[in-house]
């Protein structure tokens, strides 16, 4: 039996896993290889897509809106997550016994800090969509100093859950408070966090479902008694096919109809009036298993076998990262645009480069024979 009142600040990693009973292997397994290589593939995703969206918001100005200042947080967050995810990558299997406390604490609050900030900014994104539908606007007109001011909002909550377990919220001076999946923090820590994650979801998942109610009745009043113009159906159109995507995949979505028609639909018919579902939404299918397996395990669920399927949820969750990138910016038709003039143009680059680096030039007087290098013809003499 251990001392409740004595902290046990000196100790090792493998003092506080066998106290929780979790097993800290030392030599590489099978599953520890599938799991570093898939959570590398996703991280590197992860870091790729997210640096694309954050460079396509800063190049092009009319990006900068509210709604893309969210856009382009949610984008940091996710890069963030990759970083984080990447760092427990390399300190993770045979590894973990190797770190020291403030090692594993910062491996841990790294994790915490980012999907935090992903989370709020999802929640944040969810509560724009709600002012712009109705509205009927793509993007609402909020205050800049406002945006501003929530993205802070988001990362001082993000930052102080994340370094809070490390400071105060952890177990080493009272082990019987220890998680299994995380061995250094309080069970309370654990379900406290996925108890106001999924808070949020079901928050996000009510305004988006009303999103959808709203919007769908609008469509079928439009089908029923009005002719409207093509520009509004565009913006009606766009905003289901966002809410159709966050609360599921939607298998067909439709297109507005050519200048001119008429916005007539049936309800019943139409691939916008009546989507056809075949999933949950994509940021319930990555966050629910992780936060309902980390809510077992602060509760102190003994017969949930919840060591089983924690690498894997959390591997799940980081997917997330790259899914918020494809639901929330690869949608939007100008900003596809930017990503294909971005692409380009380094591709146009690297390709200028590598030619200059073939393309002998010859210099005699005041004029430059420029050479082919397949056949060495001139093509031109140019006066400088």
């Amino acid at each position: 039996m251990f001392t409740m009142s004595h902290c046990y600040y000196n100790e090792t990693i493998g003092f506080f896993y066998n106290n929780s009973g979790k097993e800290l292997s030392s030599h590489w397994r099978p599953k520890d290889v599938v799991v570093v290589a898939l959570g590398l593939t996703v991280s590197v995703l992860v870091l790729l897509t997210n640096l694309l969206v954050i460079a396509a918001i800063a190049s092009n100005r009319r990006f900068h809106q509210p709604i893309y200042y969210l856009l382009g947080n949610l984008a940091a967050a996710d890069l963030f997550a990759g970083v984080a995810y990447l760092f427990l990558m390399f300190h993770t299997g045979p590894r973990t016994a190797h770190l020291s406390l403030k090692g594993w604490f910062l491996r841990q609050g790294l994790l915490d800090t980012s999907l935090t900030a992903s989370v709020a900014t999802l929640l944040a994104i969810a509560v724009e969509r709600h002012r712009s539908v109705m509205a009927v606007q793509l993007h609402s007109r909020l205050p800049r100093g406002r945006i501003v001011m929530l993205i802070v909002v988001v990362w001082v909550a993000a930052l102080g859950l994340g370094l809070l377990p490390a400071h105060s919220w952890h177990c080493l001076c009272a082990l019987d408070r220890c998680s299994r999946m995380a061995p250094l923090l309080s069970r309370s820590y654990l379900a406290v966090w996925a108890l106001s994650s999924l808070l949020v979801f079901l928050l996000m998942v009510a305004v988006y479902t009303h999103i959808f109610f709203y919007v769908r009745r609008r469509v079928q009043r439009m089908a029923e008694h009005v002719s409207c113009h093509p520009r509004y159906q565009e913006t009606t159109l766009s905003l289901v096919k966002t809410v159709v995507i966050i609360l599921a995949a939607a298998q067909a979505l439709a297109t507005p109809p050519p200048q001119g028609q008429s916005c007539g639909c049936q309800a019943s018919s139409h691939p916008v009036c009546s989507p056809r579902l075949h999933s949950t939404g994509a940021f319930v299918v990555c966050w629910t298993p992780g936060q309902v397996v980390l809510l077992l395990d602060g509760l102190g669920c003994k017969s949930c076998n919840v060591l089983a399927v924690e690498k894997y949820f959390l591997l799940l969750a980081e997917a997330n990262s790259l899914v918020n990138a494809v639901v929330y910016s690869c949608r939007d038709a100008e900003m596809r645009r930017t990503f294909r003039h971005l692409l380009c143009c380094l591709c146009l680059r690297r390709s200028t480069h590598e030619s200059a680096r073939y393309t002998p030039s010859y210099q005699t007087g005041a004029s430059t024979r420029i050479m082919l290098p397949e056949n060495g013809h001139p093509l031109m003499d140019s006066t400088l």
